[in-house]
């Protein structure tokens, strides 16, 4: 009893002399920028934006095309990269379980044998001047780490948050991997599109090129109309050349973003380019929505890492305690090593004092509050690049609507001006040449009106993209 009042007196009286803790840790506290929810509040009323359910973590299936089902299922089952990133969430597990640990009482045996030769004027009287085998034979040792002031339960919490980054950043790859699947099938989409109307033009300036050599032959026109419509079929050709290639270029990158050989996007099929005209959004789009970003849970994870590990560097400054058992048999002679006589045992603890340590438990104290510090400015920055990338890409894709509906009056004015010249053909006031430039000039229309609903397409993409999909908030993911 006496002795284990002259521990606790000790450890009382160290608790005077352990390293000191600086007086001044300058803390932040969180809060919400209303600024940031009015700005994007405006868009809420904004056309093809609709209230709905949302978030939804595969929002590739709104646009209702089972082809891109199809690749994004392929892509997210088999894409390297994202295989590759979902093991770190494998690495935290392991790390978060070896830091649990920790708290467990650690259970070994232990077995040596020494042979030792003992001088004739040794401390060893009675084994002076001979050589004896030293043995000892250890079934049971015990050691535990008394977790008095939570420094090791902060490591574990701490190791717990990194778990929850990198499932965050396994969210983020899979929702880039899931944005370039989408938009690469819709330029896809949208190129094959585009090269059938160039076809098209390239017949038509092949009408034309037969037109104007008959004209020729006939004096009704120069060789300086034939050499120029001759120039308009090689272009119209070498467009057909390019965007077929380009046509080629989509396919080897879906395939390649679902884990396979540029020769497997050969039967990638392609559906009609669908109208992505609504996009379904609460009323309250922000900050609500946002949060589901996984860029923004992982810096919120960040912070509750950091936070852990300042408590980790504060208990630092205060004393470890460890208890320490073993029982087992030792003994000079190996033949009487089990007798009861040889039986030995021990107990207690085991406490260091970080009395002087040079100045480090402040240092690593002020790194770890630095790092706090540091992972609250990115977390506001995070949200800060998540609105204006939002905004941008909500500004962007009502923009390209707009587009979209004059375009659509630009392409109706070509087919009306296209019906007349034909008719005119028909009727032998006009002559072909006429019509078939209306044509082509509706083909051009028509090619514009693609190319806009390509873009239209990719900015609805990036867009949801940009609200994050469904990811699940801090705390509610198991």
């Amino acid at each position: 009893m006496n002795n284990w009042r002259i521990i606790i007196i000790s450890v009382a009286l160290s608790l005077t002399a352990c390293a000191r803790l600086p007086h001044h840790l300058p803390e932040h506290k969180m809060g919400q920028n209303t600024d940031m929810s009015r700005t994007l509040a405006q868009y809420t009323g904004s056309s093809g934006v609709t209230t709905g359910t949302w978030p939804r973590d595969d929002w590739w299936k709104t646009a209702g095309i089972p082809a891109l089902n199809a690749l994004e299922e392929a892509s997210l089952r088999a894409n390297p990269g994202l295989l590759a990133v979902g093991t770190r969430i494998l690495m935290a597990r392991a790390a978060a379980a070896h830091q649990r640990a920790t708290l467990w009482p650690h259970l070994s045996a232990g077995a040596s044998t020494t042979q030792e030769y003992f001088s004739k004027q040794g401390l060893h009287t009675t084994a002076n001047g001979s050589s004896v085998l030293y043995t000892e034979l250890n079934p049971l040792e015990i050691r535990y780490h008394v977790d008095l002031w939570g420094r090791e339960s902060d490591h574990i919490r701490a190791s717990l948050g990194n778990v929850r980054v990198s499932q965050a950043d396994f969210a983020e790859a899979r929702l880039l991997l899931s944005t370039q699947v989408a938009s690469h099938y819709f330029l896809l989409i949208g190129d094959l599109q585009r090269r059938a109307l160039m076809l098209r033009e390239e017949q038509l300036h092949q009408a034309l090129l037969r037109l104007d050599r008959q004209r020729l032959q006939s004096g009704l026109t120069g060789a300086e109309a034939v050499y120029s419509q001759e120039a308009a079929c090689a272009a119209a050709r070498q467009a057909v050349a390019n965007i077929t290639d380009r046509i080629a270029v989509q396919r080897h990158a879906l395939a390649a973003l679902a884990g396979q050989g540029p020769d497997w996007g050969r039967n990638i099929q392609a559906a009609p380019l669908p109208s992505l005209s609504v996009i379904p959004l609460p009323k309250d789009l922000p900050l609500r929505i946002i949060v589901h970003r996984p860029d923004i849970v992982a810096a919120r994870w960040e912070i509750e890492m950091a936070a852990q590990e300042v408590g980790a560097a504060r208990a630092a400054f205060y004393p470890d305690v460890n208890i320490a058992l073993f029982a087992g048999w030792n003994s000079i002679h190996l033949g009487d090593l089990l007798s009861p006589g040889n039986l030995a045992h021990a107990v207690g603890p085991v406490v260091s004092l970080p009395i002087f340590e040079g100045g480090a438990l402040r240092a690593r104290l002020r790194e770890k509050n630095a790092l706090y510090m540091g992972t609250e400015e990115h977390y506001r920055l995070t949200i800060l690049q998540a609105v204006r990338q939002i905004a941008d890409r909500l500004s962007h894709w009502r923009r390209i609507r707009h587009k979209l509906s004059a375009q659509q009056e630009i392409i109706s004015a070509a087919q009306r001006t296209s019906r007349l010249e034909y008719a005119a053909f028909q009727a032998g006031i006009r002559n072909k040449l006429g019509a078939v430039t209306a044509r082509i000039n509706e083909v051009h229309a028509q090619d514009r009106l693609n190319a806009l609903r390509i873009a239209d397409a990719v900015s609805w993409v990036r867009l949801n993209s940009a609200l994050g999909g469904g990811y699940p908030l801090p705390g509610n993911r198991s």
